[in-house]
């Protein structure tokens, strides 16, 4: 399986520490329970060989999917300790959400609903926050063999992420083999020349070979803070994971001779840069699913990984909706800095300058989803 060719099947081992996630958890959806008012155990049919194993329907069945609805599937037992995790709970907890998201009787089954045979699947991963504060390669293992198992040839299936060192310290083997689900870097820029306007503040790009080369695209992010939008999730993970300089090689200021046209877009907290980008065709029209990897939080200090600053969350989300996904983490981070005692990150400075989180309410009104809570359905519920 992808799994241990991606991982090496390796486990980085840390000492546990004690982290009460109640605060994160409470009150963030309905809890829904198991059906028949079944026990874990029950539900589990009294077995540790039932994780792993593809979910029956009447568990996570769901009425038709909203497009803004988001479900949030639970297991306590996804971790292991503040830095592992049990990859075949991982397994189930996946499996579980997407289910539960599609009404259907198995992942598998799941998965055809959103991507095609005979299309070409690009897994866009997050991994900026590596080690920890990163997509978990078991998540993106899991997810590519999925689309495999629903039809899909491993050489129409790609996991990337923009920089190699980056998947590298978050445990990602990098392979392009043929016959192999590729995981790997940026492969380089699509020749035509794009131009993003904001006023008379311009910026030329391209699209990454990766994005123009996908018919359809599933947007796996993490739920962060970030020293300039505030919090990031699904929106940037596409806006800013898919796009290259043009060949006049600019130095970025902050990190010299480093080859990249990101800091450009960072005007205005990203705003409307991220969502600009992501209202393009080459993503909008192509990204038909998006999973958040929620089994660790970053509330403050991002996007880089800051240990005293992750918290366990033990979730898988799915959803459909941006703008909801990215609106639903703003208000899980600052439920969690409240509860530490800590500013929300609208009011927080980063290099004495506010990290406001404008993207959001731009992305709603240019039509890309809701940022309403009314409107927002939230889905959650425990498989442990």
């Amino acid at each position: 399986m992808l799994n241990d060719e991606l991982t090496g099947g390796g486990r980085a081992q840390h000492q546990r520490q004690d982290v009460d996630s109640s605060v994160i958890n409470a009150g963030i959806g309905e809890t829904a329970a198991l059906p028949g008012g079944a026990s874990r155990r029950e539900f589990l049919a009294g077995s540790a060989a039932v994780i792993g194993a593809t979910l029956a329907a009447p568990a996570f069945a769901a009425g038709p999917t909203s497009k803004s609805r988001i479900v949030q599937a639970e297991h306590s037992g996804v971790t292991t300790g503040p830095t592992t995790i049990d990859a075949d709970v991982l397994k189930t907890l996946i499996d579980a959400a997407l289910c539960r998201y599609a009404g259907t009787k198995s992942a598998v089954e799941a998965v055809r609903k959103y991507f095609k045979k005979g299309q070409k699947v690009a897994i866009k991963v997050n991994t900026l926050g590596s080690p920890y504060s990163s997509v978990n390669p078991e998540t993106a293992a899991h997810l590519g063999d999925l689309l495999h198992e629903s039809g899909i040839p491993k050489d129409d299936i790609r996991v990337f992420d923009q920089y190699i060192s980056r998947m590298q310290t978050g445990r990602f083997r990098v392979r392009r083999s043929p016959g192999s689900i590729w995981v790997t870097n940026h492969l380089g820029r699509d020749p035509k020349l794009q131009e993003y306007r904001d006023g008379d503040y311009r910026v030329e790009f391209h699209w990454e070979k990766l994005i123009v080369w996908a018919d359809a695209v599933l947007n796996v992010c993490v739920p962060k803070d970030h020293d300039l939008t505030g919090v990031t999730g699904a929106m940037k993970n596409m806006a800013m994971g898919v796009v290259k300089p043009t060949t006049e090689r600019e130095a970025n200021k902050a990190n010299p001779g480093h080859y990249t046209v990101v800091p450009k877009f960072h005007r205005g907290n990203c705003d409307p840069a991220i969502p600009w980008l992501y209202s393009q065709p080459m993503i909008r029209d192509k990204v038909k699913l998006i999973l958040v990897d929620g089994v660790r939080l970053l509330y403050h200090g991002g996007p880089q990984d800051k240990a005293r600053h992750r918290q366990l969350l033990n979730q898988i989300w799915v959803a459909e909706d941006p703008v909801a996904v990215d609106a639903t983490i703003l208000t899980l981070v600052n439920k969690v800095r409240k509860a530490k005692g800590m500013k929300p990150v609208e009011e927080d400075l980063f290099r004495d300058k506010p990290r406001l989180p404008k993207y959001i309410a731009t992305a709603a009104k240019m039509g890309l989803g809701t940022n309403d809570a009314a409107r927002i359905t939230l889905d959650h519920f425990k498989v442990g």
